[in-house]
């Protein structure tokens, strides 16, 4: 090869290193397979570069570069899209969120419209962020707990009263409780004395009702010829309704002994408890005078006629 072949050779070489350095102080990339697009927003929010541009889910692009526009009050975004990617004039790059950690991404609606090309500009858009959305979801709720809590509130310092209620209504019953332990205790022996002579009065009963039967019987066994007689005076009633008021004074003094009943009132009251005993006892001594005497009260002849004296 000749020197001037080579010389031209050089030459052109050089100038075309000194074309490709010149572009790449500029910062223009000739072997770059994306093109620019610029989006102007009033508030990026967070958005970063190297944040993606997401097409129907799938990365095709990234942010480039971030300018603020101070004079205008606006931030320019550019975006760097796959050339493949064929944009339209009514294209919109919608910012969003990328997740739940709050990155931003740039997601493109790319709608029907004319073809445009590198450099152009994009419609901005801006969509409402995940958080903001739940925030807006859960301000009800939250007004509504907070509502809740108030009546919570209102309703435990009800129940405050209603407690020192109870308190003063358990105080008075303790009282009272007390009371009746004491005026039980102060009137223990008229009340076992009672119930002594209540006792000798019910064994006297069953005595009297028992030789009343020994007595009955033989005469109802001589004859029957005065059963209608015998049915007029009502004996077996008489000793059934003996028996059932034996019954009943058992179990009123069941009821004395487990401190039920207002025998508590006549154990207190003296003057009914000295009438009570004088009466059990004139009711002793008539029944041993009956027992000793049964013909001085039960009148009965077989023929129908009186003994003479």
């Amino acid at each position: 090869m000749s020197k001037e072949a080579k010389v031209g050779l050089l030459g052109i070489l050089s100038l075309t290193i000194l074309y490709l350095g010149f572009n790449f102080l500029k910062g223009l990339d000739i072997f770059r397979t994306e093109n620019e697009y610029y989006v102007y927003y009033t508030d990026v929010e967070g958005l970063q570069t190297s944040n993606p541009v997401v097409f129907n889910g799938v990365t095709v692009g990234r942010v480039m570069a971030i300018d603020v526009d101070q004079e205008k009050a606006q931030v320019k975004v550019t975006l760097a899209v796959n050339r493949k990617i064929n944009m339209t004039d009514k294209t919109i790059a919608l910012m969003t969120d990328n997740g739940l950690l709050g990155g931003k991404m740039i997601k493109l609606l790319i709608n029907k419209g004319t073809t445009i090309g590198d450099e152009a500009t994009l419609q901005p858009d801006v969509a409402e962020g995940m958080v903001t959305s739940i925030t807006n979801k859960l301000d009800p709720t939250l007004r509504n707990a907070d509502s809740l809590m108030v009546n919570l509130t209102k309703i435990v310092k009800q129940f405050d009263q209603t407690g020192q209620a109870l308190k003063t209504v358990l105080a008075s019953a303790n009282q009272t409780t007390t009371g009746v332990n004491g005026l039980l205790a102060s009137n223990a022996k008229n009340i076992a004395a009672i119930t002594a002579n209540a006792s000798t009065l019910t064994l006297k009963l069953n005595d009297l009702t028992t030789s009343m039967d020994a007595q009955i019987k033989p005469i109802l066994q001589k004859t029957n010829t005065f059963a209608d007689s015998l049915n007029a005076i009502q004996l077996g009633q008489t000793v059934a309704q003996l028996n059932a008021s034996v019954a009943g004074l058992q179990g009123i003094l069941k009821e004395i002994n487990s401190g039920k009943g207002t025998m508590g009132k006549l154990a207190k009251d003296d003057s009914l408890y000295t009438n009570l005993d004088r009466t059990a006892a004139n009711a002793a001594k008539l029944l041993e005078d009956l027992k000793s005497h049964p013909k001085r009260y039960v009148h009965f002849s077989l023929f129908g006629k009186k003994d003479k004296k």
